[in-house]
């Protein structure tokens, strides 16, 4: 099996001037690098959202 079949799918992510400052600072205070401060971000909202949904 390859490599890549282990690599995440990049995807061209467009955000709004206000928004991407505001990611950009986020990753250096908690020194990630943007993509990973994304991905923490979107897994939290994920969590949020079953949260909210559970029973």
């Amino acid at each position: 099996m390859s490599n890549q079949a282990n690599r995440p799918t990049p995807y061209p992510l467009r955000l709004e001037p206000g928004l991407s400052e505001w990611v950009k600072a986020r990753a250096k205070d908690n020194d990630r690098s943007i993509n990973a401060e994304l991905n923490r971000l979107i897994k939290q909202a994920k969590e949020a959202e079953k949260q909210a949904y559970m029973p």
